[in-house]
């Protein structure tokens, strides 16, 4: 083999393992029993932080008008929350679109709770998902009162099976 052909695999390789070494770094971060990456938003002049809900549940959703799974999984959210108004967690949805205007919209058509429904754009879409591994596409987090990720795209069984146990229990039995 010659020394050009060398290089060139070399090169390709070593692209390779930065990649999945980058990957596999950011879905670490996130792995179920991870305390969860810090994120602040505003919106309206109301700042929330993970840190400030830290006693709570909090389903941490990630979404954009571009990608319907997501934007469907806010809106089970939403709507699991309105049918369980004493439920003991917070729903926070990170919209990543291009347009302010487009969110206001969506947020306003889905009947979405503005309160809370955040818009990030930038830098701080960029930061965001790169410390949540979002470059494989949307998802979800169920983060605990400890701040640690319990679950990955937690579903409506999930959240009722939680509520069932009470404020502030351990809910390993209800995601088994």
């Amino acid at each position: 083999m010659s020394i050009k052909k060398t290089l060139i695999l070399a090169v390709a390789f070593l692209g390779v393992l930065l990649c999945s070494v980058g990957y596999s770094d950011s879905r670490h971060r996130t792995a179920v029993g991870k305390v969860a990456p810090a994120i602040s938003l505003t919106h309206n002049d109301k700042t929330v932080s993970l840190e400030d809900l830290k006693g709570e549940y909090v389903v941490l959703t990630f979404w954009s008008a571009t990608d319907a799974p997501s934007r469907r999984a806010v809106n089970i959210y939403t709507a699991w929350k309105r049918s369980h108004p004493r439920a003991d967690f917070k729903v926070i949805g990170v919209n990543f679109d291009d347009s302010r205007t487009l969110f206001d919209e969506i947020v306003r058509r889905d009947g979405l709770n503005t309160s809370e429904q955040y818009f990030i754009s930038g830098d701080e879409a960029r930061a965001i998902s790169d410390s949540y591994g979002l470059d494989g596409g949307f998802g979800s987090v169920l983060i605990g009162p400890d701040g640690k990720i319990v679950a990955h795209n937690p579903t409506e069984a999930q959240l009722t099976a939680l509520v069932r146990q009470g404020p502030l229990r351990s809910i390993s039995k209800a995601l088994s």
